[in-house]
């Protein structure tokens, strides 16, 4: 008879472990209350990079510099709801506890063991099925209003270098050979290759879902009350039983840990998209805005900007003055830009106080395992976690230390 699995949660690191198992021969179950790439999943909204040499984590030892930037400009790509943030203190304080050179620099290895392989991970999870097709590769552009801004971040971008992320530097003149729209705040930029992207986040996740259905998997539209470690209770479908479960379910696998004694120090930062169609000019590649920390991203439905970082809580509203950022941003990037209408997004990244995810069996449950909290990278790392998973419940090794991303180091 078949080992079974439940996963929960169908966003890409759910879908990205059913599909790994399924092709194991294991009879799996992935359930989850939206359909996978519908609008309201983290995995839908995100800027759609594969963003390979994404290694620095926000909490760098320069961050008490920029602190009071983050926390009073107008413009910062930051913002915090103040009546939120009496409950934020119990993540903000070990978050800030992690920016010593020390931990930073192991954060910084332990991210670089889940990216540097990342768009081969997409390819070979896509590989054979129609998804594959939305999979892009090429350079993504770091720009900058000038070189001495880039010098302030030099170390960073040479720590990325030590990992093998060569970048090449470009003048006004050579940003201009390939995208002549781009306006005159930016002057300098950096070029990386062999990264990805995708043509459409929603289309994808929703293309691997159907492929895992249509192969054998198994797709229960339904809502996760509660678990243990061989089996979960849901609001329609009542008790279903499983040999080993997976939890995957972002921001909100912290509240399932709670109610069986384990505690991750989780919290949303919730992310903010437009997507502008019928643009008159769509760039060849992705763009990273330095000074507004924003992804320029061309897709199949339009130009997105994605960006913003709100720690306003996990059921709190969109902020209209988010989008309006984002729109002052637009025109910052591109003034002569045109476009026929757009499309608002908001949702939540799930951000553990190390950057880190949270991935492995669990300590009190040999059946449980845990595979979430991907912050920026959540799309970029989906793949490799669900892989790693994969080989944890069949009993193969990964070739990954996972010591540093176990629930139990919080």
């Amino acid at each position: 008879m078949k080992s079974s699995v439940i996963i929960v949660g169908g966003g890409i690191t759910g879908i990205s472990t059913a599909e790994n198992l399924r092709r194991e021969g294991i009879n799996v179950t992935l359930i989850d209350k939206i359909e996978p790439g519908d609008e309201k999943q983290t995995s839908y909204g995100n800027a759609g990079l594969l963003a390979i040499s994404s290694i620095i984590p926000i909490s760098s030892p320069n961050l008490w510099k920029k602190l009071p930037k983050y926390l009073f400009s107008s413009n910062s790509p930051v913002s915090i709801k103040w009546s939120y943030f009496p409950k934020l203190l119990k993540w903000l304080v070990p978050f800030m506890k992690n920016c010593s050179k020390e931990k930073f620099l192991s954060i910084v290895n332990s991210l670089n063991e889940l990216t540097y392989d990342s768009v081969n991970q997409h390819k070979l999870l896509s590989k054979g099925t129609k998804a594959e097709k939305y999979i892009k590769t090429g350079d993504v552009k770091v720009l900058f209003k000038s070189k001495n801004d880039f010098l302030i971040l030099e170390d960073e971008f040479n720590l990325r270098k030590k990992y093998g992320f060569n970048f090449f530097h470009l003048n006004r003149q050579e940003i201009l050979i390939n995208d002549p729209l781009i306006s005159s705040n930016y002057n300098f930029a950096l070029s990386f290759p062999n990264h990805g992207w995708l043509t459409s986040p929603s289309k994808y996740i929703k293309t691997l879902k159907d492929h895992f259905v249509d192969n054998g998997g198994k797709f229960l539209k339904d809502e996760v009350l509660n678990l243990e470690e061989n089996f979960i209770l849901t609001k329609d479908s009542g008790k279903l039983k499983a040999d080993k479960i997976v939890v995957c379910a972002g921001v909100w696998s912290g509240k399932f840990l709670k109610k069986i004694d384990h505690f991750v120090n989780i919290e949303s930062e919730k992310g903010y998209h437009i997507v502008l169609k019928n643009v008159n000019h769509m760039p060849p590649s992705p763009y990273m805005i330095n000074d507004l920390k924003l992804a320029v991203t061309p897709m199949e439905k339009g130009l997105r900007f994605a960006g913003r970082v709100e720690f306003s809580g996990v059921d709190s509203s969109p902020s209209e003055e988010q989008f309006q950022i984002i729109r002052n941003g637009i025109r910052n990037i591109y003034p002569k830009l045109k476009w026929e209408g757009e499309e608002i997004w908001s949702g939540q990244r799930p951000s553990t106080t190390d950057s880190l995810p949270v991935l492995g069996e669990s300590r009190k449950h040999q059946n449980l395992y845990f595979a979430f909290g991907g912050q920026h990278v959540g799309m970029t790392i989906g793949p490799k976690l669900g892989k790693i998973t994969t080989d944890l419940i069949i009993g193969r090794k990964p070739n990954v230390s996972l010591s540093e991303f176990s629930h139990d180091r919080f």
